[in-house]
């Protein structure tokens, strides 16, 4: 038999119970048998600290990190209507976004490769 020892992925561990407490929280919360009025205004910060987590623990991960914290703060400014923003009148800084962070990927992916050689 092949008896390979698998190690405990400790990330997606406490990413997956993270998860089930923020739902049973939204849920508990919809069903009125609680109230978690501040959990719905700040609820994008969850998406941040994944990203966080992310960009912090996994070196391959980092870009997709970049992408949750980059839209967890984009939600959270929107959910909060700072400086007047909506989902609607600000999705453009999206778009700028993602060119931003093609540009500093491929311009760091190109510095990599030339301190490679």
């Amino acid at each position: 038999m092949n008896e390979e020892k698998r190690t405990l992925d400790a990330g997606a561990l406490v990413a997956g119970l993270l998860l089930i407490a923020i739902g049973t929280i939204f849920l508990l919360d919809r069903m009125g048998y609680a109230d978690f009025h501040a959990l719905r205004d700040f609820w994008p910060m969850a998406l941040v600290l994944f990203g966080v987590a992310r960009f912090t623990h996994r070196r391959r991960g980092r870009w997709s990190g970049i992408w949750l914290i980059i839209i967890g703060l984009w939600l959270q400014v929107t959910t909060l209507h700072w400086w007047g923003l909506t989902l609607d009148s600000s999705w453009p800084l999206l778009v700028i976004a993602f060119g931003a962070v093609m540009v500093a990927r491929a311009v760091l992916n190109a510095a990599e490769a030339r301190h490679d050689h």
